[in-house]
């Protein structure tokens, strides 16, 4: 196994490498993301490197920190987003035709539509349908739903009112704002890798359908709005289009039409080996959205992601040849442990394999000389550490990177079932040369 050095820049890195940063940034904050970094990682890495890049290849583009980024500063970025929310508020954020003008004449017929609706529709469900699933509204036999009656009847109203909006850029805009409130309005909570039930869910002051115009209404009147006006005056000195280079589409399979040499750096943060499933974390947004209308179109969104959970069987894998993984394959092999999901070795085993076919990849798609910034974290199952970073390092290594740097930005706390024995597991950022 090879003995790897660990560069602690967690005095660098530890604030820069969380989304929170951004919350109260122009555009970044449109929509709070919990699992991205912020815009000063990218800011970090471009006074790094020695050479201005003039390709950036983003695998997974998440919340479109990266290329959003990238397009202030008038450089390309070429990225690939599977989950079609993701994918949606990505593009809502990238896109670069905005103006102040179109957006407040949007915004008047919106408001008009709004606020006559309860009066003009009472029963606002025989126009719009309710989400898919089974869980979103009160039911006799359910003991828990995530809308109350009111604040259901109060999102329905909103996306009557959007669906009048002709612009598709506007459109989708307003869609990405509504998804912002969602979690406010439902009895829901992000809880770490799944939504979980707000304390208090039963007795808090539930939103009137009103309450919930108003939210959207105030978000856009004291966020938006103003971003919209920035956005305009920070477009006059940006010619670069990174809306147009955003793709839909399993990366894994995307990836095969980018050109050989094309890239001169990738900035990434891959979905982390955690068993978290973001399908699960932002099935609120999916369902509201209509992005998701059916069980066979989750599915099937599931198949398409990264091998980082368990919500698929996956069968039996073959094992990557790789020193550092082989080792802990053969530990958890020895050790008579219940897992508490059998397919947890095999999703192991396909997220290297995942990570194997991505840098066979980028292999082929970068020029020689240039750098990748690669974020991920350690995982542990079976009361073992797994060393994703060293593990990634080494698959690099294989397909003919050089390793410049594991460098460790911050430590996360283990989930609960492992603390007992490793408390703290390594956020990284490693750095490998082409």
């Amino acid at each position: 196994i090879l003995m790897f050095e660990i560069k602690d820049y967690s005095s660098i890195y530890d604030s820069i490498m969380q989304f929170n940063k951004n919350k109260t940034v122009s555009i970044h904050q449109w929509y709070p993301f919990v699992e991205g970094y912020s815009k000063e990682f990218i800011e970090s890495i471009l006074e790094e490197i020695d050479y201005i890049p003039e390709n950036v290849l983003e695998p997974f583009s998440g919340s479109g920190t990266t290329a959003l980024e990238l397009q202030f500063k008038n450089i390309n970025c070429t990225s690939f987003e599977v989950s079609p929310f993701m994918h949606l508020l990505s593009s809502v954020k990238l896109y670069n035709n905005y103006s102040s003008e179109t957006f407040n004449n949007v915004l008047n017929d919106f408001k008009e539509i709004l606020i006559n609706l309860p009066r003009r529709i009472r029963k606002i469900r025989k126009v719009e349908k309710v989400p898919f699933g089974r869980t979103v509204i009160k039911s006799d036999n359910l003991k828990k739903w995530n809308f109350n009656d009111e604040s259901l009847d109060g999102i329905l109203d909103i996306k009557y009112a959007i669906s009048f909006i002709e612009d598709e850029a506007y459109k989708n805009l307003f869609k990405i704002i509504l998804a912002s409130i969602l979690l406010e309005v439902s009895n829901l909570f992000r809880n770490g890798k799944c939504l979980s039930y707000k304390k208090d869910w039963q007795t808090r002051e539930i939103y009137k359908r009103k309450d919930v115009h108003n939210l959207l209404l105030s978000k856009i009147e004291n966020v938006i709005k103003n971003d919209i006006a920035t956005l305009e005056n920070i477009l006059i000195t940006t010619e670069v289009d990174n809306y147009n280079r955003l793709h839909f589409g399993d990366v894994r399979t995307s990836i095969l039409n980018v050109p050989n040499n094309s890239v001169d750096l990738i900035i990434t943060s891959p979905p982390y080996l955690n068993s978290r499933d973001y399908t699960d974390i932002y099935m609120l947004e999916l369902k509201v959205l209509d992005l998701i209308n059916n069980y066979e179109e989750l599915s099937s969104l599931r198949k398409n992601t990264v091998r980082s959970h368990v919500q698929v069987k996956h069968g039996e894998l073959n094992e990557l040849d790789v020193p550092t993984l082989k080792s802990y394959l053969k530990k958890v092999s020895q050790k008579d442990v219940a897992l508490w999901n059998n397919d947890l070795i095999n999703m192991i085993k396909g997220y290297f394999l995942d990570m194997n076919h991505l840098f066979e990849q980028f292999k082929r798609v970068m020029e020689p000389e240039k750098f990748i910034y690669f974020n991920v974290a350690n995982s542990a199952y079976f009361n073992e550490e797994i060393k994703v970073d060293q593990i990634i390092s080494e698959i690099a290594i294989v397909h003919g990177f050089e390793l410049i740097e594991i460098r460790k930005a911050r430590n996360l706390k283990s989930s609960s079932q492992q603390s007992g024995s490793i408390k703290n597991l390594r956020e990284s950022v490693i750095v490998f040369k082409s």
